[in-house]
């Protein structure tokens, strides 16, 4: 019997620095057949000539840029439900990389169980130098995960291989979450209301936490866009439809606004919890700069002065040199 085709997106937006280490990754897989689409998101580095280039050298790899940048989940949409033929689907982030047998592994996983529309992995969150900051492991059992969905996310989101008839069902990544986040999470929980969902206890993919993208993003929105998954959630429980789904947009951003609403009373707040989650991730440089904005924002407030002195003890005042 002929083994499935997978396919896998790329979207990618100046990643150059890290593209070729992502490629070779993903040519090397053990698993056949297999397709690679990547699409250059309106990058201002090389990542569209390297991409090119790879296109050229193996045809597995097939290019489809986009004119101008539209975000993400637009180009992901756009490749897994207009290009990609695969019976399977993933996505691969740009900056990260994943063991060779990544992909056998997942679809002998569901190959075996067509009662599973979804499979993840434990991963290794890596630094931009490749030192490893920790393994990261997730709940296994599809019971324990849809137990436990309204509380996390249980996936990490390039890991996730899922079934093209699903994907399609469930309409993809919803464009409302573009530049927001937490969109994987979004699918992660309506898939697993229809089907069920399992990560696989191997390491296979390595996650990089970049300090220099890190350090840009204390946004509200994307600070509490998991709560508004959660929300969601619960209006589909109780309506057996959630706001998106019967298309009131207004509401998601009422919703969104009044999530926000803390951190407009107490911008400084958003930034030391950023350098709380920060810490946790051993990411002291980004920390540093979270608590820094919280000074910038309130030098009045004592507890920012604590803040930022506390991860200079922790990183053993290490971010002064």
């Amino acid at each position: 019997m002929d083994k499935p085709l997978i396919s896998v997106v790329l979207s990618v937006y100046n990643a150059a620095p890290y593209l070729e280490e992502c490629l070779e990754s993903l040519a090397a897989q053990t698993y056949s057949p297999i397709e690679f689409w990547l699409a250059d998101d309106g990058s201002s580095d090389d990542s569209r000539t390297i991409l090119d280039q790879w296109a050229a050298k193996d045809q597995r790899f097939k290019t489809d840029h986009n004119d101008k940048n539209i975000g993400k989940i637009k180009t992901i949409n756009r490749l897994l439900l207009e290009r990609a033929e695969g019976k399977y689907l993933s996505v691969h982030d740009a900056d990260d990389y994943s063991a060779p047998n990544r992909f056998e592994l997942q679809l002998q996983f569901l190959e075996a169980k067509p009662d599973h529309g979804l499979c993840g992995t434990f991963y290794t969150k890596i630094s931009d130098d490749n030192k490893v900051l920790r393994k990261e492991k997730k709940h296994v059992s599809a019971d324990a995960i849809r137990a436990e969905l309204k509380n996390f996310n249980q996936f990490c989101g390039p890991t996730m291989v899922y079934r093209a008839d699903l994907f399609k069902r469930l309409g993809g990544y919803r464009p409302f979450l573009n530049r927001i986040g937490n969109e994987d999470y979004d699918l992660s929980y309506r898939a697993a209301e229809q089907m069920k969902c399992s990560n696989i206890p191997h390491f296979l993919y390595y996650y990089r936490q970049s300090e220099n993208s890190l350090s840009k993003t204390l946004k509200a929105e994307n600070a509490v866009s998991h709560k508004l998954v959660q929300w969601l959630a619960l209006e589909r429980a109780a309506e057996g439809k959630d706001a998106l789904q019967k298309n009131e947009v207004e509401r998601c951003v009422a919703q969104l606004e009044k999530l926000c609403q803390p951190y407009k009373e107490e911008p400084d707040l958003l930034c030391r919890e950023y350098a709380a989650g920060y810490m946790y991730e051993k990411l002291y440089r980004s920390a540093f700069f979270a608590a820094l904005q919280s000074i910038k924002i309130n030098p009045k407030k004592l507890i920012n002065y604590r803040t930022a002195f506390y991860i200079l003890r922790k990183a053993n005042f290490n971010l002064l040199n």
